[in-house]
């Protein structure tokens, strides 16, 4: 009891320190501010200062609709800045690392209902050290969707159907990949009025079965009535996807494209040109954890993680790194393995290995690589 009320602090002081690491780091990049607001930063910056028009230059992005960034995390961060008084990009490390705070004290909670004795300190020194973890910090929405994904199956699990599906309706507001928390829900709802069919009181198991689907799905559809009153278009932000070279032409295409293409030696490259065999390798790392869960029958995971790779790999493989490694349940699926480790040694090992490519990914995310992308 004592040690479950002392996680909280120590996850803080955790984050903190990482963050106080960071800008060390950073100094010789212009300072942390600076040096961590790299890809879509300015994208979600723009958004919490100016909100969504047609036209959404900035810098050095030209003029390309901003409507592919989905709303709630550049909410919270204009309300951050309102509340605070500093600049979007200041705030948004706070509120990146305030919800990876978040993100790892669910996640504890989750293990500890799915997991026979998870080794919780285990679990926050990897998920500190993780290499790509740097994206947790960034102002990006990967920790927000992550906090709001591990909240959502939470609340499945200890059967709040309706606050997991208010939950999932702030995710499909987070990201497009939220709508993948909709079908578990039907699926639960499905099973409960198929359970219930005998029932005397119909009319409460109607409620109980729609209610929590009518919900889920508000998020994206309140998203999509904006972009038709702005402008007329309720899937822009499916829209504009092609001027960020993202085009239907299905998973297996393009991940084999990318296995074909073997051109790891733009792991360096300016993020203009990344490495499609390094992008694609990711993707099948991730689906290689997968089937991992599948195989261990923990269904729901194996889904949430290959479909979040699957859906966007169907139009193009940048960004997949990002979105393979910031995945709860890939990560999860990493700890479980990380957890059946009982040599000292080893364990030393693989942090300090683990350690070390997290300063090299960082230092890779400061001069845009494109392999941190």
């Amino acid at each position: 009891m004592k040690s479950r009320a002392i996680l909280p602090v120590m996850a803080i002081l955790a984050v903190l320190l990482r963050l106080a690491i960071y800008k060390v780091i950073a100094i010789p990049f212009g300072g942390l501010t600076s040096a961590m607001c790299q890809y879509d930063c300015g994208w979600y910056a723009r958004l919490a200062v100016e909100g969504y028009t047609s036209d959404s230059h900035f810098a050095d992005y030209a003029s390309i609709p901003n409507f592919a960034f989905f709303p709630f995390y550049p909410m919270l961060l204009r309300a951050g800045v309102a509340v605070i008084g500093m600049s979007p990009f200041f705030v948004g490390i706070v509120l990146s690392s305030a919800l990876f705070v978040g993100f790892i004290l669910l996640s504890c909670a989750y293990l500890q209902r799915t997991r026979p004795a998870p080794d919780l300190w285990l679990f926050l020194a990897f998920v500190v050290v993780f290499p790509f973890g740097t994206v947790f910090t960034a102002v990006y929405s990967e920790s927000l969707f992550a906090a709001l994904t591990v909240a959502a199956m939470l609340a499945m699990v200890e059967r709040r159907i309706l606050w997991a599906a208010g939950i999932t309706a702030l995710l499909c507001a987070t990201r497009p990949t939220g709508v993948l928390m909709l079908p578990l829900i039907v699926a639960d709802r499905a099973l409960h009025a198929w359970r219930g069919r005998h029932r005397a009181d119909r009319v409460a198991l109607l409620g109980e079965t729609l209610l929590p689907i009518a919900i889920a799905p508000l998020g994206l559809s309140l998203y999509m009535l904006m972009q038709y009153h702005l402008i007329g278009d309720a899937l822009a932000f499916n829209h504009v996807q092609v001027l960020w070279y993202r085009v239907w032409v299905g998973p297996f295409a393009t991940l084999s494209t990318g296995m074909g293409a073997w051109d790891w030696e733009l792991l360096l490259s300016p993020k203009g040109l990344p490495s499609q065999t390094y992008n694609a390798s990711w993707a099948l790392l991730g689906l290689a954890a997968a089937g991992w869960m599948a195989w261990r029958r923990r269904f729901a995971e194996a889904w949430l993680c290959a479909a979040s790779i699957l859906l966007p790999a169907s139009t193009a493989l940048h960004s997949l790194p990002r979105f393979v490694a910031t995945n709860p349940f890939f990560l999860y699926a990493l700890f479980d393995m990380l957890s059946v480790v009982r040599n000292r040694v080893a364990m030393a090992a693989a942090f300090g290995t683990a350690g070390l490519l997290h300063g090299l990914m960082l230092v890779f995310w400061f001069i845009s690589a494109s392999s941190t992308y």
